[in-house]
């Protein structure tokens, strides 16, 4: 009698779950897949690929000693986050991980003290004071040149709660074919650009007018980022229960992208011409912004540094460099900026010391 009951109970359960829905998105999944009930029936249909273990071989490790911060307060489950170690692990074994469960928004900010990137897999929730507290630290951290992965989830609350950047509302859905993705991304490199997804997409309706998207799903980003002072958010609407290779791929190509080792963490950094402080080793003045055919750099350093320059475009691609990096003297520097096609473009002036980001727009030519 008691198995009766209990299967009664877990078939009216599946009913009740799969009465839910969520517009636009619904009729593609009735639970989200990071369930118990939903791995147990769909844990065949998923099942990785029978030469999955042909895609667990390391790749080329293009960054040396990452150091990465699983922040699992917000894991949906610790099996789940694991898995996602695990999928970073593979492809990028020279990374050192370390493990944030629980504490105070003091403690997270002590702990991220040296991390080069910080993962969020799957946010499923918590308490909203913490997870605000959370994310005024995570803020920081990124302003300062850190990079935050935010995996996709189905509590596009949390994501809301951590105020990274602005949105509206969040779906999930299965879709084989991407709508709009921007292929020559390095994101994407060694993906292809027939890229489809094996996986859930979490697309957001995003509002937040700085965020750049590099997929989406019916016209609804899955996959972007957005620039905070000198460091990355990179949002990755995709599931990873399963080591599924063009999914992996780009997660370990995101880390790559975003995520550059870099020292000091501690130096305040200037961005957009609007810093938290003064800088201790070097003055940025950028000159005219807008500039047509020919901008001007200055740089004054108030004491020796090794110091370069570069110049990115919005989605962090490299235009130009303006200096290699080279051991200056104190003194007054000048640079020319490119010529570039019109647009908006970052400068970022990595210094030994810290790094200072500025914003300038690229006119067109009267």
């Amino acid at each position: 009698m008691f198995r009766k009951l209990s299967l009664i109970a877990l078939l009216a359960g599946i009913l009740g779950l799969a009465a839910f829905r969520s517009d636009p998105f619904s009729y593609d999944r009735p639970f989200p897949f990071n369930s118990t009930i939903a791995h147990i029936f769909l844990e065949e249909e998923r099942s990785a690929p029978a030469s999955a273990t042909e895609f667990f071989a390391a790749e080329a490790d293009s960054l040396s000693g990452l150091r990465v911060m699983m922040l699992n307060y917000f894991a949906y489950d610790s099996a789940y986050a694991n898995k996602v170690q695990r999928v970073i692990q593979r492809r990028m074994p020279s990374s050192a991980f370390t493990e944030f469960w629980d504490g105070s928004s003091e403690d997270l900010s002590t702990a991220l003290s040296g991390q080069d990137a910080v993962v969020v897999a799957y946010p499923s929730g918590g308490s909203p004071e913490l997870i605000r507290a959370y994310g005024k630290v995570l803020n920081q951290y990124i302003r300062l040149g850190g990079t935050v992965v935010l995996t996709g989830t189905h509590e596009f609350g949390a994501l809301q709660q951590l105020g990274l950047f602005e949105l509206d509302y969040g779906y999930y859905c299965k879709e084989q074919k991407i709508g709009q993705l921007i292929p020559e991304h390095p994101v994407f490199q060694g993906v292809g650009t027939e890229f489809s997804t094996e996986v859930y997409q979490y697309p957001l309706d995003i509002s937040d007018p700085n965020f750049v998207t590099l997929a989406d799903v019916r016209g609804y980003p899955f996959m972007g980022f957005k620039q905070i002072g000198a460091g990355k958010v990179v949002y990755l609407g995709l599931e990873y229960y399963f080591d599924e290779p063009q999914s992996s791929r780009i997660l370990s190509n995101v880390l790559r992208w975003a995520a550059k080792p870099r020292v000091k963490r501690s130096e305040v950094v200037l961005y957009a011409g609007k810093g938290l402080g003064k800088a201790n080793v070097f003055d940025l003045k950028i000159y005219p912004n807008p500039y047509y055919s020919k901008g001007t750099l200055d740089i004054e350093l108030v004491k020796p540094t090794s110091l370069s320059v570069e110049m990115t475009d919005e989605l962090g691609r490299l235009v130009a460099v303006l200096l290699p990096r080279r051991n200056l003297s104190t003194g007054f520097y000048r640079l020319e900026l490119p010529n570039l096609s019109p647009g908006v473009y970052l400068v970022q002036c990595q210094s030994s010391e810290g790094t200072e980001v500025r914003k300038v727009v690229k006119a067109a030519d009267n």
